[in-house]
Formats: structure tokens, C-alpha cells, sequence
């Protein structure tokens, strides 16, 4: 038998080769390939291809101009068609636009939220081998976790001294802190940092000194916009600043702005030593009030480092030995910290990965439903052109220029819709921020994987949409084009739809379900009774010690005011405190047990303004010496978990005083925790440092601003050069579920956008049967059928699809919010009226797309329709 060459590579070669030159070219390569068969028949065919390949060059292609397939004229004939048939069915352009674009613009969104949202900290030079080091601190739960992002001075140097694969180690944190110029001051996000932390982050330094400024403690640098602010167009180099109006600082050099996807934040650097509690700290392993940071050398493996950073074991067990916990310290890749760092002690903001997850499912879920339904109209659409193919094979046009010519026009549509989407997603970009509270840039083509994801994305669609229908017309001849012998090839194609259009409306009814269980929880969190009132409550924060010298002074002048009816001042704000401790003394307890416990430094007046209630016992009272350093109030939590009743508990001893009162449990946290233990103690130098703290005034709603600004009057004449502010305690708390509140609106948003294109599909599949049943609809009309049997006959099917899809709808809308809720310790119970909310708007706007089109057909001509 005689070998023969690969079937593709002769193919090709018969296509591009010039006739001259084919027959002499092709007996050649085939006889050279009978005698490398012979020699080594594996590799035979590859080098017959490869010569193939070699030929393929201008002396021997032939004039494409003559060429069939791509003939010039051909295709601006294929072009015009392609315009007037758009045209020519407007209504079916317009929706295949409008979702199609809808859905890509969706999905351009999200995916630059992606984008934006996995680009946290890349900007630095060897990202992928910097460290956070955190420690874990077995047994002391504080917020549901055990994991701290805070680590003791000596940290740093210990690392880069005892193991040679820490290139560099820096010790550093953020707070704020007013800087002074003259009569000018500005509240700024500080960085305290040793010179190390230039070896670990890229800080672009654009004028003046860099790291080596940071060996001067009385050096600050800044970033170009706070030197903007102080300075203006002025040189800011030998420039000072007075650090809290009291340290003198000299400018030495000016950085780049830290850009927003970074996940902390700061406006100048200051050396560490700058910081009031920085040479307490020095040497002690118990001082974890800051962040170490490393890089490691290329190649190393951070968990060996981890596990051999037991070599601080002794250090460690010796600063917690009065403490019943264990610790350990652990790395935190820089890259995973703004998603996948849930721990306590952040420096900023971090995002959260589900998410991201949650969006991604969200954007893919909007642009299948758009792809499902696009291809769903395509297929109906072409329906249509069933003769147009019979005239063309009868002009002699081959399969090849038929196929061609139908995926080009699906194509032209979907690069054109893609286009459309592109710019609506850039003029959409800012409310998307709005909505996500972000600073999402329009990087689309500056992002090459994100433009070639995108365009490639495009493609697919329309590739998939207009191959299937392409296909099957141009497979038909010219007499069973002219007969519409199309239904029974398309038939095969029924069931695959109706499995679609299923799809479209389970996935718009579980995003609808959870749309509306996500508004309920937060409608539940905001109208939960707290245990304490925050209506007509504003606080303004301070930390000032001429505030606190002047607090007496500032309580009177406030309560003097018609406008104020109480006065309260506490280290906390009551809607979230970070302030626990250990408590191994009470009475009938002998150190053997310890009670985890929150801590709230308040006055007199905190109960009566918050109006929380006592379950037992007394307030604190001025009348009672004792109060201020030796009394305690303890939550009903407290009592429960030491085994107390309110009742009992009073007069018992408790750490250094004894219990006087018990208060009923409210909540002073977020919802997605529980009420813990908790004692109040009254507000004094003794016991807990008075500089810093909230004053709360509870209001009258008349002249409210007038109100206000005297406020903030007390409190400027009282500390002249120090900014304060005033937060309203409901809008505060609010803004504690912000995340989940622009989870919901996203909800809402996509939901409808959902239910809209799934609509838009089952329009489309609703016409495609329509036009398959034309004759049928007239037959029937001719016997009699009237208008309502019709729609009935036409809308049945339809119908039964979207109830299936809400059967499958149900179970997994139920499943997932249950997931989400249990994120919550008080949380809402699905309940079964909510499904059926759901439902009933989802089944009339299905019914009411399905009967007006029905409808439609049925009242149309018979004649029309038999002929």
C-alpha cells in the first residue's frame, strides 16, 4: 500500500499554490516523502508539513485577488446584506443589541473591579516575597479570631539578625496625627518607620532625601499632595512642622502618593522613634503595638521560616506568663492581606474575597443570561433567510461562502455591541465607584489579559451564535430551501433552548430571592432594638489633654445650652469598642478561671443618655467617693458566664472593687457577633488614661445646625488649634453595614438587569416557535380557533419552563442565603412568603412577554399565514 501525506499540509499546499507551479511542487514534496517513509515513517508526515510550510512564500502563492473566498467585491456585498437585514428587522436588532450590550457592559464592570480588587500592593518591587508577620494567640479570642496583625519592637532586628534569608525586616505603624504650620494645621495619616521599610516598600521618592533622612529624629517626609496643602507651589525642603504642636519637624524629602490600592494608607513618614510610646517599648516582647514587615531572598520558603521562628519561643513565653494564653507569631503574604486577611488590629480597610467571588458569579451569571438569550434570537432570527440561502446555492454560491457570510454578519454584530458596551461601561464607571465605594480606574486597554479577555470573550459569543444557524442553512439545497424544510433540522436544537430559557430564570429568580433576603437582614439590623436609644445623639471624638483638663468646663457650657439635654463622655463610642481584657478575680474565684471581658470607661451620665437599662442595683453616682476607682457595672452576660444572677451579683467583689449595679445586655459590636461580657468602670486618671475619648450630647431637634456649631464652638475656645468634628451615632452605625448595604443595592441592580435579559430571551424563543408554527396558527384560525385557545396553545409550554425554574430556583436561593446569613450572630428566618414574592412578579412578567407575542400571532392574518 502506498503511503500517503498528510491530507491538511496537501490541502493547504493545492489552496495558496499558483497552478504553474503546483504539479511540479506537489510530485516532488509526495516523492520525497515516499522515501522518508521508508526511512523513518514516524516523522514522515511532519517534515511533508514542514516543506509545505517552507513554500508558503510570495514566488509561489497565488493571486489572491482572483481568489473566491475573499474576493473584494464579495464581501462588501456581504456587508450591505448584513446592514439591511438589520435594518430590515429592527425590533430583533434592537433587543439583540440592548442585551448583549447590557450584559458585556455588566461584565466589563465587574471585571475591572476584579482587576482593581486583586491589584491591591503589586505596585512594589518583589511583592511576591514580602511578609507581614502577625502572631496567633491561642485561647484569646477578641472578634471571633485569634489572630493579631500586631507585633512587638524587638521583632524586626531578631528576625534579620538570626536568619539570613530575611534580606530586610522593618518595624513600623500608622496613626493619625496633626502637623502644624504657624497658624495651619491638618490631620494626616502618619507612617512611623525605621529606614528598613524603604528596603521592603517602593516609595518613589521625587525630591530631596529618601530612607537615609530617617536616621535625624527630628526629620519628617512628605507625600506630594500634603506638601501641596502646606506649602503650595513653595519649596517644601528645609521646611517645619510641628508634630501635635509641640515636636519640631524638618522636611527632607517629598514621595509619590501611595496609590488607593494599597492596603494601608499614609500621608508623610516620620522616623519611629517620633512616636510618644516608641522608647517604653524598646526591647520588650510584650509591646505589640506595631507591624513587622519583611522580604525574604529569592527562592526561600516562608513556611520553613515560620516554623523556625520558634527560636523566640522563650521571649515570647516569658512576656505572656501572667497571661492564660499561648502565642505564636505567623507570615501573611503582602499579596493576600487587602482579600484574605481577616484578623484583628488592620491598618486600613481590608476588602473581602467572597466578595469578589460573589461579584465574579454575578458579572458570568449577567453575561451568560445575555449570551443564552443573544443566540436565542440569532437562531429565530435566521429562520427567516431560509430562501435567501436557496437563491445563493442556486446562483452557485458554495457552503463555505454561506457560512462565511452568516457568522461575519453575527460578528459584525457582536464586535459592534462590544464596542457600544466598552463605552456605556466608561460612562457607568463612576456611579459603579459610587456604588462600591471604590476609585475603580477605566483601564480596559492598559490592561492587556483584561482587553484580550474581553475582545476574545466577544468573539466567543458571536462565534457560538451564529455558527449553529449558519450550519444548518447552509447545509440545506436549494429545494428544501424553497420547500422551508428547515422546522425538522432545527427541532433537535428545542431542547437545548428550553434548557437555556430554564437557566436564564433560575439564575434571575436566586439573584431576585437574595436581593430581597439581603434587604430584610439589613432592615432588620437597623430596626433591632440595641438595648440602647441612638436617635438625636451626636458625639464629637477628641484627644487633647486641654480637652480633658477643660472637660468640667466644657460639660457646663454644653448643658447650658436650650438646644442639649445630656452630656456623657466615654474612652469608647458604644457602637463598637476594642478595649477586653482578662479578669481572674471575683468572688468564689480564686485565679482558676478567667473571664474574657470588654471594657467601657464612662461617667455618670452615660446610662441615662444612652437609656440603657439596669436589670439590678445602682448607677454611678458622684455622691459615692468610691465610684470613681472602686465600682463596677457588669452586663448581664458578665453575670451569666461567672454564674451569677443580677440580683446576687451585687455587693460581690470583683478585681480591685465590687459590683454595685447590672445592666441589661446591649449591643457594642456589630451584629455578626454576640453580646460578650462586659463591665463598665467610671471614667477617671486612675483607672484608664482621660486625653482621648467620645462626647455624646443627646439633642433637640430644634435648630439643629445652630445647635451644632455651638458645639463645636465649646470645643474649639477650649483646644484653639486642635480640629474636632461631630458624627451623628445612627449615621455611624449605619455605615458599620455599609458594605452590606452596597451589597444590596448591587443585588437589586443586577437582579432587575437579569430578569430583564432572561425576559428578553424567552421573547426571543417565544418568536423563533412562532414563525416555526405560522401555518399552524392559521390552519387552526381557519377552523375556528379563537384568539385566547391560541395563546393558551402558544403560551402553556413557555410557562411550564419558567415554573420548572422556579422549582429549581428555590432550593438553591434558600442554600445560599443561609450561607450568607450565618455570617450574622442575629439574623433574620427565610420565610416562605418571600419565594413566593418572588415568584408571582416573576410569572406575570413571563406571562405577559409570552401572551403579547402570542397574542399578536394569533390575531394576525390567516391568509397570510397559509400562503
Amino acid at each position: 500500500m502506498t503511503p500517503q501525506p498528510p491530507k491538511t499540509a496537501l490541502r493547504f499546499l493545492r489552496w495558496f499554490c499558483r497552478e504553474d507551479y503546483l504539479e511540479e511542487i506537489e510530485g516532488d514534496l509526495i516523492e520525497v516523502f515516499e522515501q522518508q517513509y521508508a526511512d523513518a515513517p514516524r516523522w514522515s508526515g511532519w517534515k511533508f508539513t514542514w516543506q509545505v510550510l517552507l513554500h508558503f512564500r510570495p514566488d509561489f502563492i497565488r493571486s489572491l485577488s482572483n481568489h473566491p473566498l475573499i474576493y473584494t467585491s464579495m464581501y462588501r456585498h456581504y456587508l450591505k446584506i448584513a446592514w439591511r437585514n438589520l435594518l430590515r428587522q429592527r425590533m430583533y436588532t434592537l433587543i439583540n443589541l440592548s442585551g448583549l450590550t447590557i450584559g458585556l457592559s455588566c461584565f466589563i464592570l465587574i471585571a475591572l473591579y476584579l482587576q482593581y480588587e486583586q491589584s491591591y500592593d503589586w505596585q512594589h518591587e518583589n511583592a511576591d516575597r514580602i511578609y507581614r508577620v502577625a502572631q496567633r494567640q491561642e485561647g484569646n479570642v477578641f472578634r471571633g479570631t485569634d489572630e493579631f496583625a500586631v507585633t512587638p519592637e524587638p521583632l524586626a532586628p531578631a528576625l534579620q539578625a538570626n536568619f539570613p534569608e530575611v534580606e530586610a525586616a522593618a518595624t513600623l505603624t500608622v496613626e493619625q496625627g496633626l502637623l502644624y504650620r504657624e497658624d495651619e494645621y491638618l490631620s494626616s495619616q502618619l507612617l512611623y518607620a525605621d529606614d528598613k521599610a524603604f528596603d521592603i516598600f517602593t516609595i518613589p521618592i521625587l525630591q530631596g532625601q529618601g530612607p537615609e533622612a530617617l536616621s535625624d529624629p527630628e526629620t519628617i517626609l512628605l507625600s506630594r499632595s500634603l506638601a501641596e496643602k502646606h506649602f503650595g507651589s513653595a519649596d517644601p525642603l528645609g521646611q517645619t512642622l510641628k508634630l501635635n504642636d509641640e515636636r519640631p519637624l524638618t522636611v527632607r524629602g517629598v514621595f509619590a502618593d501611595p496609590p488607593g490600592n494599597q492596603h494601608f494608607a499614609y500621608d508623610a513618614i516620620l522616623p519611629i522613634g517620633n512616636i510618644y510610646y516608641f522608647e517604653s517599648d524598646v526591647g520588650r516582647w510584650s509591646s505589640n503595638n506595631y507591624r513587622t514587615y519583611l522580604r525574604l531572598a529569592e527562592g526561600a520558603d516562608h513556611r520553613e521560616l515560620e516554623k523556625r521562628m520558634a527560636l523566640f519561643d522563650d521571649e515570647v513565653e516569658a512576656a505572656y506568663k501572667n497571661l492564660p494564653f499561648r502565642a505564636e507569631f505567623f507570615l501573611q503574604p503582602l499579596l493576600d492581606i487587602h482579600l484574605r486577611s481577616r484578623i484583628n488590629m488592620e491598618m486600613g480597610v481590608n476588602g473581602d474575597i467572597r466578595y469578589v467571588y460573589l461579584l465574579g458569579a454575578i458579572g458570568l451569571i449577567i453575561l451568560l443570561l445575555a449570551s443564552i438569550n443573544y443566540m436565542n434570537l440569532a437562531t429565530a432570527r435566521s429562520v427567516r433567510r431560509v430562501k435567501e440561502v436557496g437563491v445563493r446555492k442556486v446562483m452557485g454560491a458554495e457552503r463555505q461562502q454561506l457560512v462565511g457570510q452568516l457568522l461575519g454578519e453575527s460578528f459584525m454584530l457582536t464586535l459592534f455591541s462590544f464596542v457600544l458596551a466598552v463605552g456605556l461601561a466608561y460612562l457607568l464607571l463612576p456611579g459603579f465607584n459610587h456604588l462600591l465605594d471604590q476609585s475603580i480606574p477605566f483601564d480596559v486597554v492598559g490592561s492587556g489579559w483584561l482587553l484580550t479577555g474581553l475582545l476574545l470573550t466577544a468573539i466567543l459569543i458571536g462565534g457560538l451564535s451564529g455558527l449553529y444557524p449558519s450550519l444548518v442553512l447552509s447545509a440545506l439545497s436549494p429545494v428544501q430551501a424553497f420547500q422551508r424544510k428547515l422546522a425538522g433540522s432545527f427541532r433537535q436544537g428545542i431542547s437545548l433552548r428550553n434548557v437555556l430559557i430554564v437557566g436564564q430564570f433560575t439564575a434571575a429568580v436566586v439573584l431576585a430571592v437574595s436581593s430581597v433576603v439581603v434587604y430584610q437582614q439589613l432592615q432588620y439590623i437597623q430596626h433591632k432594638k440595641l438595648g440602647y436609644n441612638r436617635d438625636q445623639i451626636a458625639y464629637v471624638p477628641f484627644f487633647s489633654e486641654q480637652v480633658d483638663r477643660k472637660m468640667s468646663s466644657i460639660r457646663s457650657e454644653l448643658l447650658a445650652h436650650p438646644g442639649i439635654q445630656k452630656v456623657s463622655v466615654s474612652n469608647n463610642l458604644i457602637l463598637n469598642t476594642g478595649n477586653q481584657g482578662i479578669v481572674d478575680q471575683w468572688e468564689g474565684n480564686d485565679k482558676t478561671q478567667n473571664l474574657y471581658c470588654y471594657r467601657y470607661f464612662v461617667d455618670e451620665e452615660f446610662l441615662d443618655l444612652y437609656e440603657i437599662p439596669l436589670a439590678a442595683g445602682r448607677n454611678f453616682s458622684t455622691a459615692f467617693p468610691t465610684d470613681s476607682t472602686q465600682s463596677y457595672l457588669l452586663n448581664e452576660s458578665a453575670v451569666q458566664a461567672i454564674g451569677w444572677t443580677p440580683e446576687t451579683a451585687i455587693g460581690k467583689s470583683f478585681r480591685d472593687g465590687q459590683v454595685i449595679g447590672v445592666v441589661e445586655d446591649f449591643h457594642f459590636q456589630p451584629m455578626d457577633l454576640k453580646i460578650e461580657p462586659l463591665f463598665l468602670k467610671f471614667r477617671h486618671p486612675q483607672n484608664q488614661p482621660t486625653r482621648f475619648g467620645n462626647l455624646a450630647v443627646k439633642l433637640n431637634t430644634d435648630d439643629l445646625q445652630h445647635t451644632l456649631a455651638f458645639v463645636l464652638g465649646v470645643f474649639e475656645r477650649a483646644a484653639p488649634r486642635t480640629p474636632f468634628e461631630y458624627r451623628f451615632l445612627d449615621a455611624s452605625y449605619d455605615q458599620l453595614y455599609a458594605s452590606e448595604k452596597r451589597l444590596g443595592q448591587a443585588f437589586s441592580i443586577f437582579t432587575f438587569l437579569a430578569l430583564f435579559i432572561a425576559c428578553m430571551g424567552l421573547f426571543g424563543l417565544v418568536s423563533f416557535q412562532i414563525v416555526q408554527r405560522t401555518r399552524e396558527i392559521g390552519i387552526r384560525k381557519v377552523l375556528g380557533a379563537s384568539a385566547l385557545k391560541l395563546v393558551e396553545l402558544l403560551s402553556k409550554d413557555f410557562l411550564r419552563l419558567v415554573a420548572i425554574a422556579l422549582l429549581l430556583a428555590v432550593p438553591i436561593a434558600w442554600l445560599a442565603m443561609q450561607r450568607w446569613l450565618d455570617g450574622f450572630a442575629y439574623r433574620i428566618e427565610i420565610k416562605w412568603w418571600v419565594f413566593l414574592l418572588v415568584a408571582l412578579p416573576a410569572l406575570i412578567i413571563s406571562l405577559l412577554t409570552v401572551g403579547l407575542q402570542s397574542l399578536r400571532a394569533a390575531r394576525a392574518n390567516p391568509v397570510e399565514s397559509l400562503q
